[in-house]
């Protein structure tokens, strides 16, 4: 492939922006047509040829996983994640990063079933690790997701 997949996305939002939109009738179908700039933004910054977005979620997922099985919490469904040395197919990166993630949610449960077995300070420290992993998440999601445009797309007019 000669031109990446950010160059091939931002032809396409060119082309929308300057060939197509100012064609369009109607605000609609005009904040219809942002809409779908948005969404091509939005993977411009999530996809690529390669599995970088998601290797970047596995490898938190791997280092919640570590510092959880670090505790003493017996018998506890530990996500067991760990990100491989090399690029699998993003298939098999979400099946990994899936797998993980329902074994986190069967932690939260479990080590809400057992808040008076556990030692205040080991249930505590396992849910600041969650958190961890979760605001870690979060924070990634926000910084591979394109610019808000509501302006654009509820008035189907550009924003300047």
């Amino acid at each position: 492939m000669n031109n990446s997949l950010p160059r091939l996305i931002d032809g396409m939002v060119a082309t929308l922006r300057a060939d197509i939109i100012p064609h369009v009738e109607g605000d609609y179908a005009r904040g219809q047509a942002y809409g779908v700039i948005y969404m091509l933004m939005s993977l411009k910054l999530r996809a690529s040829w390669s599995n970088a977005f998601l290797i970047e979620q596995l490898r938190a997922l791997e280092q919640a996983s570590r510092e959880l099985e670090a505790l003493d919490l017996p018998g506890a469904p530990l996500p067991q994640a760990r990100a491989p040395a090399q690029l699998p197919e993003a298939e098999d990166l979400m099946a990994m990063r899936d797998a993980g993630d329902e074994r986190l949610s069967a932690l939260i449960d479990w080590l809400s079933s057992r808040r008076k077995s556990l030692p205040a300070d080991t249930s505590a420290r396992a849910l600041a690790i969650i958190d961890r992993y979760l605001n870690r998440q979060s924070k990634f999601e926000l910084s591979t997701s394109a610019k808000p445009m509501f302006v654009e797309m509820s008035g189907g007019a550009a924003n300047s």
